[in-house]
């Protein structure tokens, strides 16, 4: 898969120390990942949460902090929309959350 903003979540890892083995982990997962349904992102990574058919939360250094991603399983894509602790995660709207898209 291609990992767009991948800078920023690995940007996330070092800024925040104790998550950057985590955030890593999480992004050479992504890459290497050949997915074709949401259901292979559950059976691969099983602590992962399915919000709808595109949307994932990944726990990040055992629940401290979560990611969410969305994954365009036609075009082989995954796009970062969030990296935070699991308190902002609890603040936001997992399902329309883009804190990274460009503002229109």
């Amino acid at each position: 898969m291609r990992v767009f903003n991948s800078n920023t979540l690995l940007g996330f890892g070092k800024s925040h120390a104790e998550a950057d083995k985590s955030v890593r982990e999480l992004n050479r997962t992504l890459r290497s990942a050949n997915w074709a349904k949401i259901q292979d992102v559950v059976e691969a990574y099983p602590s992962a949460t399915a919000l709808n058919a595109e949307r994932v939360v990944f726990k990040v250094k055992g629940n401290d902090y979560r990611a969410i991603v969305a994954i365009d399983f036609k075009g082989k894509a995954v796009f970062i929309k969030f990296v935070g602790s699991h308190a902002r995660y609890d603040q936001i709207n997992a399902l329309t959350i883009d804190l990274y898209s460009k503002p229109g």
